[in-house]
């Protein structure tokens, strides 16, 4: 089974260069290297992300590594010798420094100015298309934040309009009683700071409910 692999900076997933790079790995890796049981094992089986987990299991290897720098070099010749890939000529001027560097470039990695191009070119087309993907996977996640935040200040308001109905009821039945005793205060031979603490805890359950849903839609609480 093909493991998930990062797509690769240097090779395109259109066009079928992984073609060409399969073929010249078959060609050109040494015996030990294609005599890898688990590459062995799964070597008919063909296509861009086959060609990922190879190249990764050549990467451990320091030999490997070596081989994967002369396959990229390999193909940016193909590139620019390719009979299918369209060239039209440029002419553009570029600042003096900016000249020195692009010839620095190419003569570092043993290319020429043109190939230096097309893989800064490249580079960035491969970023921008990175770019975009962790934008919409951010915007998917903010929009599931949302969604729990909205999920969350519905049940909050719900719990606070069941406390509202449960304290009318309650300021019901003390209106009722006030009338047939005809007395603001019943009778009482309790511990009233006990009383006086479990109104306050009651209470400031509704207060931070109410604080939480006017914070939600940025209008002031009451307390």
């Amino acid at each position: 089974m093909i493991k998930d692999r990062n797509e690769l900076k240097w090779l395109r997933r259109s066009g079928d260069e992984w073609r060409w790079v399969q073929q010249y790995i078959s060609r050109h890796a040494d015996a030990r290297m294609r005599g890898n049981t688990e590459r062995f094992a799964r070597r008919k089986v063909e296509g861009y992300d086959q060609v990922v987990v190879d190249i990764a299991d050549f990467e451990q290897t320091t030999e490997g590594l070596k081989f994967v720098t002369r396959l990229k070099n390999a193909l940016r010749q193909h590139r620019y010798r390719s009979a299918s890939n369209g060239r039209k000529p440029c002419t553009f001027s570029l600042p003096n420094s900016t000249r020195a560097s692009l010839s620095r470039r190419a003569k570092d990695n043993r290319v020429t100015e043109t190939e230096v191009v097309t893989m800064l070119i490249d580079d960035a087309e491969w970023a921008a298309r990175k770019h975009s993907e962790r934008e919409k996977t951010l915007k998917t996640t903010l929009a599931l934040e949302r969604m729990r935040s909205e999920l969350a200040i519905e049940s909050l308001k719900a719990q606070f309009e069941e406390t509202m109905k449960h304290l009318e009821r309650s300021t019901e039945r003390l209106v009722m009683w006030e009338q047939a005793m005809e007395s603001e205060q019943p009778p009482f031979e309790g511990d009233k700071e006990n009383v006086k603490r479990e109104v306050e805890k009651r209470l400031k359950k509704v207060k931070t409910v109410n604080a939480i849903i006017a914070l939600s839609y940025d209008v002031p609480s009451r307390n």
